[in-house]
């Protein structure tokens, strides 16, 4: 609200001043800038649906891969919490994966069976395949927010980045460091299925499954000038132990380090604080939706600070429960992500579209589908006409920090994520 002045808003006498100027300068008076539109968390559909939007969740194993993504898919119970702020009720269905092809087989039929309008794939991996060609068969849409489109069916669309989007950003943060000689690790299961990720000009690769021994043949090739960085591509917890392997070796050198979307999970932040260690000069891949983007870019910005101005209020709702329904929000609604909401988002996007919560029609009206920033997104534009709706020029190099950004609650418990990542010029 603009401050009075005896009567007048201090705005209405700017303009009046300036328009005097104007008469006597015999000239238009410039127009006031537009007002910066305050943050509207909720959310609201056309009002054509009117019953309770039920929508699925399969949510990462508890323990091992894909388990980095658990306190993110909070971002799901994020974008509900919004549409009922504007009236709407969406429910989530959560099932379980536990890792394995059957389990997650297992809980897609679940979910099904429950005849939810659509499906947010929170778990990632190759073995998530036959879950997404059940969905595919049920005619029930799935939007996958951390994994790429690439390895899936017809019926699923992807809200991460590419494989070929990673490969480009990682290639793209090596130019920006002038590095022609990075030594690449790669996790076993990820040799086959990202060929085309290794930097250009690599002079050798080693595993993930012995970081100390890693960490000692990249220090060696190092003191020799053979490697001038080094590009990590795994699971999260992988990664940071690796990164702690090789600070432990350098000592106080610095070598910088790459790593794929997996560290931007806060598991991977934890596990290096939980060492002693902020890792050095860490680059990281995936989209310009961090915290930093609310207050670094206040028009662009406004979609990521609309989003964390609806993470403090869920969190700070007693009556709010988590995704997983076995606690409060504040207990991990901080945590929560752009993607996992955008996802969620898009599939109630597409209910709106086809005024129906049948699966099939919700999943034709999905492919159609262009949102933006009116639609509430918290991340960048998505496409669905094609199923990587996320577009690659929307992938961006980040760089780590272990600043706060200030903008989100901490946890029930306190916690706040060890690591923070941004866009731009790194340190």
């Amino acid at each position: 609200m603009t401050a009075r002045v005896g009567g007048a808003t201090r705005a209405g006498v700017v303009l009046a001043a300036l328009a005097a100027l104007a008469v006597l300068a015999g000239c238009t008076a410039p127009e006031p800038p537009a007002p910066v539109p305050g943050l509207r968390p909720e959310l609201s559909l056309s009002g054509e649906i009117t019953e309770t939007v039920r929508l699925g969740v399969l949510v990462p194993p508890v323990d091992g891969a894909g388990s980095e993504f658990r306190p993110q898919v909070e971002g799901a119970r994020v974008a509900a919490y919004r549409f009922g702020l504007g009236g709407h009720r969406v429910e989530l269905r959560v099932a379980l994966d536990d890792g394995t092809a059957d389990g997650a087989l297992r809980a897609m039929r679940q979910l099904l069976e429950d005849r939810v309008a659509g499906i947010v794939l929170a778990s990632p991996g190759a073995h998530t395949a036959d879950a997404v060609a059940a969905a595919d068969e049920s005619a029930t849409a799935v939007v996958l927010p951390y994994s790429s489109a690439a390895a899936h069916r017809s019926g699923s669309w992807s809200v991460a980045p590419s494989s070929d989007a990673v490969a480009a950003r990682v290639q793209d943060a090596l130019d920006g460091l002038a590095a022609t000689r990075p030594y690449r690790v790669v996790a076993a299961d990820r040799l086959d299925a990202r060929p085309d990720a290794a930097p250009e000009g690599s002079p050798a690769t080693g595993a993930l499954d012995d970081p100390d021994a890693t960490a000692e043949e990249v220090v060696a090739l190092l003191e020799r000038r053979e490697v001038d960085s080094v590009v990590v591509d795994g699971a999260a917890i992988d990664q940071a132990a690796l990164v702690i392997a090789l600070q432990e070796m350098l000592g106080t050198r610095q070598l910088p380090v790459v790593l794929t979307p997996e560290a931007l999970t806060p598991g991977f932040g934890d596990v290096l604080a939980a060492a002693g260690t902020s890792g050095g000069r860490l680059l990281g891949v995936g989209t310009d939706a961090q915290d930093h983007r609310a207050l670094t870019d206040p028009a662009g910005g406004s979609r990521t600070a609309t989003f964390l101005a609806a993470v403090r209020l869920a969190s700070g709702d007693p009556a709010c429960r988590n995704v997983y329904d076995d606690d409060t929000c504040a207990a991990g609604v901080p945590l929560a992500d752009a993607a996992s909401h955008d996802a969620t988002l898009a599939l109630v996007r597409a209910v709106d579209a086809a005024a129906s919560v049948e699966p099939a029609r919700v999943r034709d009206a999905l492919g159609g589908l262009r949102l933006g920033r009116a639609d509430g997104l918290a991340g960048p534009g998505l496409d669905f006409s094609t199923p990587q709706a996320l577009a690659d020029d929307d992938v961006v190099v980040l760089h780590a920090s272990t600043s706060d950004a200030g903008v989100r609650p901490a946890a029930a418990d306190g916690r706040r994520a060890s690591l923070s990542w941004f866009a731009g010029s790194g340190p």
